[in-house]
C-alpha cells in the first residue's frame, strides 16, 4: 500500500491511470496495490457487482476485500415476484423482499470467492421516499463501520447521482473520512465509481476489461435476478446489459469508437479518485 500511495502522489498529474483485466490496450499505469484493506461501501445490494472487475483485480493482487451493504432496498423487488418466490414463509412481504436481496447478494459475492464474514449488511432504515434516512443514528453507524473496518481504499458510487441513497452514502462517507484519516495517521483512497444514474464525474482511473471478463461480470449481475427481471420489465433490457453498456461507452470515450471488426470489444469501469489524509 505504501508503494501505491507514493506512486499515486508522484504521478497525480498523469491521470487518467489505467489498470487492465484481460487482453486490453494499456495506457498510463499506476501499480495495483497489494495487501491493502479494501471496503466496497455499497448503498444497495447489487452495487458491488457493478465494480466486479476492480474487485477481482484487487483480490488477485492480495488485498483484503470486504463488502458493506448500507440499505437492503426492498422497494427494488416487485411485489408479485416476492409473493411468488417467498409464498408465506415470511411474516411480511417486506421481510421476504429483504431475504431475496440478501440471498442474491451472497450468491453474487460467492462467485468472487467472498464468504459470509466478508459481507456485512447494515440494513439502515429507509424513509418514505425509499432512500436511507438522514438521521444521526444512520450517520453514526456509517462512521462506526469505517472506524472498525479501518480501510485503506473505499469504493462506492460517485456522489453526483440522481439516486438519493447513492448521494447520501457518498456525502456521509466524505464527512467521516478526513477525521478518520487524521486519527489513524494513515491516508484513505476513495474510488467513486460510475453508475447508470451518475450525472457527472472525473474519470481518474479506468479499469479495462475484455469480452471474456464482461461475460463473467454479466453472470454475476444476473445473480440479482429480482433486479434483472425489474429492468427487463421497466427498461426493456437486463440489469447486466445496463451496467455493461455504461462500461462499453466509457471505453469508447477513452479509446475512440470501437473497431467493429474486433472480436473482443473493450469495456472500462471508471472511478473518480479522492484522497484523504495525504500530506
Amino acid at each position: 500500500m505504501e508503494r501505491f500511495v507514493f506512486d499515486l502522489q508522484r504521478n497525480w498529474n498523469d491521470r487518467p491511470f489505467v489498470w487492465t483485466d484481460g487482453a486490453c490496450e494499456t495506457g498510463p499505469q499506476l501499480h495495483v496495490p497489494s495487501h491493502a484493506r479494501v471496503m466496497v461501501l455499497a448503498p444497495h445490494p447489487d452495487d458491488p457487482e457493478s465494480v466486479a472487475v476492480i474487485c477481482r483485480l484487487l483480490l488477485d493482487s492480495g488485498c483484503d476485500l470486504r463488502y458493506a451493504i448500507v440499505s437492503m432496498s426492498p422497494s427494488g423487488v416487485e411485489d408479485r415476484y416476492a409473493q411468488t418466490s417467498c409464498g408465506s414463509i415470511f411474516q411480511s412481504l417486506q421481510a421476504g423482499k429483504i431475504a431475496i436481496r440478501r440471498k442474491e447478494q451472497m450468491t453474487a459475492a460467492g462467485m468472487l470467492g467472498l464468504t459470509e464474514e466478508r459481507v456485512s449488511f447494515l440494513a439502515l432504515d429507509d424513509n418514505e421516499k425509499a432512500a436511507v434516512s438522514d438521521s444521526p443514528e444512520n450517520r453514526a453507524r456509517i462512521n462506526l463501520l469505517l472506524e472498525s473496518g479501518d480501510p485503506d481504499i473505499v469504493i462506492m458510487p460517485v456522489g453526483k447521482d440522481t439516486n438519493r441513497t447513492h448521494a447520501w452514502v457518498h456525502r456521509v462517507f466524505r464527512e467521516c473520512a478526513a477525521p478518520l484519516a487524521g486519527r489513524s495517521k494513515r491516508p484513505i483512497v476513495a474510488l467513486y465509481n460510475e453508475d447508470p444514474k451518475t450525472t457527472s464525474m472525473k474519470p481518474d482511473l479506468l479499469v479495462l476489461f475484455d469480452e471474456k471478463a464482461a461475460e463473467w461480470k454479466g453472470e454475476m449481475l444476473r445473480m440479482h435476478y429480482s433486479q434483472q427481471r425489474r429492468n427487463m420489465q421497466i427498461r426493456g433490457m437486463g440489469f447486466d446489459e445496463r451496467i455493461l453498456e455504461i462500461n462499453r461507452r466509457r471505453f469508447e470515450r477513452f479509446s475512440g469508437p470501437a473497431d467493429r471488426s474486433r472480436s473482443s470489444p473493450g469495456y472500462a469501469e471508471a472511478f473518480e479518485i479522492e484522497l484523504f489524509g495525504f500530506p
